[in-house]
């Protein structure tokens, strides 16, 4: 089999799904580390464009966006499945739901102005444009990602986060894993907002209680 290489860098939640995946698949892989922020000319070179971390290589090919690659991740060892029998579709709409609503509610709640200081070592009582450089960059760059699309306001980013987790915890009633009694593809969309949450604004954490 053609060598994986995941490029990604570590604090990044697409990064830690994948991860998790290659792990508990047990397959073998190297590590490519990304900038976090543009510029990135061997990212765009190897892409064709294309920005957001992580990207799975195999061999000539580069495969982006987490839902692709765990579907080739699927491919190239197909247990423990990401989608197993009988639960083919459903995982894949409760992923893609965990991958798009809760990530941005998540990400909008843990990057209020407390998260925001934790991440870059700020003060939330002073405004991000007097203490943190490194973190009005940042900003800049991840508004730049979201095409258009306005952030989430804290108060409505915390109700549906914490709405989200309540529905999150309601389907672990009585079973270990979201659809049953392995981890599958809805598991790893769902932990990793909730991995950033705990260890990069652990500030922020106390809503997961």
């Amino acid at each position: 089999m053609t060598e994986l290489i995941l490029h990604h860098y570590d604090t990044s939640p697409f990064s830690e799904k994948v991860r998790l995946i290659l792990g508990s698949k047990k397959l073998a892989w190297k590590s490519v580390d990304v900038p976090r922020i543009m510029p990135k000319p061997d990212v765009m070179a190897l892409t064709g464009g294309y920005r957001k971390t992580p990207f799975l290589q195999v061999g000539r090919d580069m495969y982006c966006d987490t839902a692709l690659i765990c579907e080739v991740l699927e491919h190239v060892q197909p247990e423990p499945a990401l989608f197993p029998v009988g639960l083919k579709g459903l995982s894949r709409i409760v992923a893609q739901w965990a991958d798009e609503k809760l990530f941005w509610a998540a990400m909008a709640y843990n990057f209020s102005p407390k998260g925001t200081a934790q991440m870059f070592g700020g003060s939330p009582d002073t405004p991000i444009e007097k203490w943190g450089a490194v973190a009005k960059t940042f900003a800049a760059d991840r508004s730049q990602m979201r095409s258009g699309m306005p952030r989430m306001p804290l108060g409505d980013a915390t109700a549906a986060y914490r709405g989200y987790l309540r529905r999150l915890s309601h389907m672990l009633d009585g079973q270990d894993f979201l659809l049953g009694n392995a981890p599958c593809a809805a598991d790893f969309a769902a932990y990793h907002p909730l991995w950033f949450t705990r260890t990069q604004t652990p500030v922020m954490a106390d809503i997961l209680a």
